[in-house]
């Protein structure tokens, strides 16, 4: 006996019809949903970072505006040899207490080098190679292609 073969049935075309659109919305959601996280993840560390950049900004040029800050000598804080040539780059106090003149930039990276630990934000002064004063602050490879790339 021969059997013979069926069709299949009408509504079954349309539900796989209707499960394969559904997927694809489903996948295309996500897709888009992906990109647009991404694309506002980076947005926001852009935003953060130029916070962060904006106070070191602000609190040098604070110090800048004031000529410097004298602090207490230390094992941490050792006068500026960069500031060697100033006659009172180290004064004393009427009872006896040493203090050094800290310039913005010396005050920034000491700041910057204490508390990174504290927000988990690391930063760095830096410069080309033909402009740094301090080889400290010499830049690593990507450093130099991030300066690069601002310049």
């Amino acid at each position: 006996m021969m059997k013979l073969r069926t069709k299949r049935p009408y509504y079954t075309t349309w539900l796989l019809l209707a499960i394969f659109i559904w997927t694809s919305l489903i996948v295309g959601s996500l897709m888009w949903n992906y990109s647009n996280e991404r694309k506002q993840s980076i947005e926001l560390a852009a935003n953060v970072a130029r916070a962060y950049f904006d106070k070191d900004t602000a609190f040098r040029l604070w110090g800048a505006s004031h000529g410097g800050v004298y602090v207490p000598t230390d094992e941490r804080t050792l006068p500026n040899p960069h500031l060697s040539h100033l006659p009172e780059r180290d004064i004393f106090t009427p009872s006896g207490k040493r203090l050094t003149l800290m310039n913005p930039a010396y005050m920034l990276s000491q700041m910057m080098h204490d508390y990174e630990e504290l927000y988990g934000v690391q930063g760095k002064i830096t410069s080309f190679p033909d402009k740094l004063l301090n080889l400290h602050n010499m830049p690593d490879e990507w450093e130099l292609a991030m300066l690069k790339e601002f310049n």
